[in-house]
C-alpha cells in the first residue's frame, strides 16, 4: 500500500509541475518528443520542464531531459490548455543538427536566456555510437554565453558565435573541433565603430598553431557601404 502511495505522491508531483503537454514531431529527421513543462501564461510557456525522447521510426522511448527553464513561445491560434499541442519545427524549443560533425545528429534545449542581452540560451547534448546523448560543456558555454545559439557550417565544419557590446561594437568567433575533438578557435573578427568617424577592424586567424592578428581603419561610411 505503502507504494502505491508513493507512486500516486510521484505522478501527482509530477502532472503538478509539468501540466503543459507539447509534441515536437518536425524538428528531427531520426527523433521526436513529448514536453512537459510548467507555466503557459496566454503566448508565453516556460519554467522547468521535462522532455522525453523517441525514436521517430519506431517509436522507441529513448531518454528523458530537463530544463530549467525551457521558455518557448505560442502563436495566437495556439491554446496550450486544449492538452497536447503540436509544435512547429521553427518554435519547438529542441533543435537538431550535427553539432561536431561526426555525421550523427545532436540536439539543443533552450534553457531560459542567459545569453548576451538576454539572448537564448542552450544545454548541447551530443549524440553517441550507443544512441545516448551526452551534454557537452565546452558547447554548452559556446551556447549560453553569446548571442544566442552558435551558427553552423557543414561545408567547412566551423561553429560561429556572435557577441556585441552597445551600438558599435561586434565580434564574430570561429571554431572548429581539433584532432582531439576539441573545441579551438580558429579565426575572430572584431568591428569597432565606437570612436570618432572610423571602423576599427581587428581580424586573427590561426596559421601553422598560431594566431596571426591584422589591424585596419576605415572611414565609417565607406566601411558600411562596402559591407
Amino acid at each position: 500500500m505503502k507504494k502505491v502511495f508513493l507512486f500516486l505522491f510521484v505522478l501527482s508531483s509530477f502532472q503538478s509541475m509539468a501540466q503543459f503537454k507539447f509534441l515536437a514531431n518536425n524538428s528531427s529527421n531520426q527523433y521526436k518528443a513529448k514536453i512537459f513543462v510548467a507555466d503557459c501564461d496566454d503566448d508565453l510557456c516556460g519554467g522547468k520542464a521535462t522532455i522525453i525522447l523517441y525514436n521517430k521510426i519506431s517509436g522507441k522511448e529513448l531518454e528523458t531531459f530537463r530544463s530549467a527553464d525551457l521558455d518557448f513561445s505560442l502563436t495566437e491560434k495556439q491554446d496550450a490548455k486544449i492538452g497536447w499541442l503540436e509544435l512547429g519545427k521553427y518554435q519547438s524549443p529542441l533543435i537538431f543538427g550535427d553539432f561536431n560533425f561526426d555525421g550523427q545528429e545532436d540536439m539543443a534545449i533552450r534553457n531560459g536566456s542567459t545569453g548576451a542581452y538576454l539572448s537564448p540560451s542552450y544545454d548541447i547534448y551530443l549524440a553517441t555510437n550507443n544512441n545516448k546523448f551526452l551534454l557537452n560543456k565546452e558547447l554548452t558555454k559556446l551556447a549560453s554565453e553569446n548571442l544566442g545559439m552558435f551558427e553552423i557550417d557543414k561545408k567547412t565544419k566551423i561553429l560561429t558565435t556572435e557577441q556585441k557590446d552597445g551600438c558599435c561594437y561586434h565580434k564574430t568567433i570561429n571554431y572548429s573541433f581539433d584532432t582531439k575533438n576539441k573545441l579551438t578557435e580558429v579565426s575572430s573578427m572584431i568591428e569597432d565603430s565606437s570612436v570618432g568617424d572610423i571602423v576599427t577592424v581587428i581580424t586573427q586567424k590561426k596559421v601553422s598553431g598560431k594566431m596571426i592578428k591584422t589591424i585596419q581603419r576605415f572611414k565609417t561610411a565607406d566601411y558600411y557601404k562596402n559591407n
